[in-house]
């Protein structure tokens, strides 16, 4: 998954945001108050496109605040003067994750039992729990896919252990190779998440942020500044993956879950904890509260970015079903750095292919939450992998899913 190109300077601007939310957002907010607001700062030629780009953003943010019926409020944020093809991903223009030594498993072979719906509980926020760190902010690098596996990984470890440590995805930026070409070319470029636990998994586990800090928030991939020991890289006996210097956790193995299966995932939330997902995340850039309902046209169903599934539950206010979702857009961006998705069961569907972003009241066919994104290379396929793939929920959120299995402590 790899990041689409914004220059340092945007970023560096837009750190701290004053912005009005949705309900206080009139005509009278120019670009002038927002650039204010977001701390940014143009040359005139930049200052003039952003500026254009900004308006055309806030007519849409406007007219979608105005529709009835509307699940989720739009409102401004750093993205407000981007254009559609900038945002923090990091899942490749043109790859999606399935490595090719991954296998997606049955129902049979899942680490969990497969129950129906009505069995597990009614909500779940793994946040409660107190296993679930501060949100992140992956900044202009291309690395969605390891922040979403250490936040997947500081989960389980802390479930199976008692232990929350906050992980290092500078490890996973700076010293992953990606030869298969998954995701991306690597680092800031893009990659996956099975990658990212492949790699923990063999190469003794993964160090804490203080050991290896965040320094990709610009885009420049890093010196892998941490290697495994010398009887490590010695080992006549194949590497063993608890030797690496500085480890402070690592993984028995991770499984993908079976593709677009509703079921498998809610009880891998529900039973095992957060689940690493790839999804659709170029319509996300202006969601600020709300149920998230994405249209399943292909431009919206491109699998661009990596994130991490904490919960589910049940909107109080609309009663409609929701993903709970953990991004890496700094904790300021949407509901404290959270997005929550419909969730729609394709069980209680006539057909279960009817979930394609209509009105979730209308809805009586499951195929109707699948489309077809036709540039899987854009998220978690390796180089070559090019062929067209159905992909079901919201922001196809149901397509692409990890979680790793046996969470343990080096230290």
């Amino acid at each position: 998954m790899k990041f689409l190109a914004l220059s340092a300077l945007l970023l560096a601007a837009s750190a701290f945001a004053k912005a009005p939310k949705h309900h206080e957002l009139d005509e009278s907010y120019d670009f002038a108050t927002y650039v204010k607001d977001f701390s940014k700062n143009y040359d005139s030629a930049e200052y003039s496109r952003r500026e254009a780009l900004f308006k055309a953003n806030m007519k849409d943010i406007m007219s979608h605040n105005q529709l009835l019926g509307r699940t989720y409020h739009k409102g401004v944020n750093h993205f407000t003067d981007f254009a559609d093809d900038e945002g923090h991903f990091g899942l490749s223009k043109g790859m999606t994750g399935s490595w090719n030594n991954v296998r997606t498993l049955t129902h049979d072979e899942l680490p969990f039992e497969v129950e129906a719906a009505d069995k597990l509980p009614a909500s779940m926020d793994w946040r409660t729990e107190g296993v679930v760190t501060a949100v992140k902010d992956q900044g202009g690098c291309g690395s969605c896919w390891a922040f979403a596996a250490a936040a997947t990984l500081e989960s389980h470890i802390a479930i199976e252990t008692g232990t929350l440590f906050n992980l290092a995805p500078q490890k996973f930026v700076s010293c992953m190779p990606n030869p298969e070409k998954c995701g991306g070319t690597g680092g800031c470029a893009g990659a996956t998440v099975d990658l990212a636990f492949d790699y923990a998994m063999k190469n003794g586990g993964i160090v804490q942020e203080y050991q290896m800090g965040y320094t990709s928030y610009y885009g420049e991939d890093g010196d892998c500044t941490i290697h495994p020991d010398e009887n490590f890289l010695k080992s006549t006996d194949g590497p063993d993956p608890d030797g690496i210097t500085g480890g402070v956790a690592n993984i028995e193995d991770y499984v993908k879950l079976p593709t677009n299966d509703y079921l498998a995932l809610l009880n891998a939330i529900a039973k095992t904890g957060p689940v690493a997902v790839s999804v659709a995340a170029s319509p996300w850039k202006a969601y600020e509260s709300g149920i998230f309902q994405g249209e399943f046209t292909t431009e919206a169903l491109d699998v661009n970015h990596a994130v991490t599934l904490v919960g589910y539950g049940t909107d109080e206010a609309t009663g409609l079903d929701y993903w709970l979702v953990r991004n890496s857009w700094k904790p300021t961006w949407a509901e404290s750095g959270y997005i929550r998705l419909l969730r729609v069961d394709p069980d209680s569907l006539s057909d279960p292919n009817d979930i394609c972003g209509v009105d979730p009241d209308s809805l009586s066919d499951p195929n109707d939450i699948c489309g077809v994104d036709s540039a899987p290379q854009d998220g978690t396929a390796c180089e070559g992998q090019t062929a067209n793939v159905t992909v079901c929920g919201t922001s196809a959120i149901h397509y692409d899913n990890v979680i790793p299995v046996g969470g343990h402590l080096l230290v």
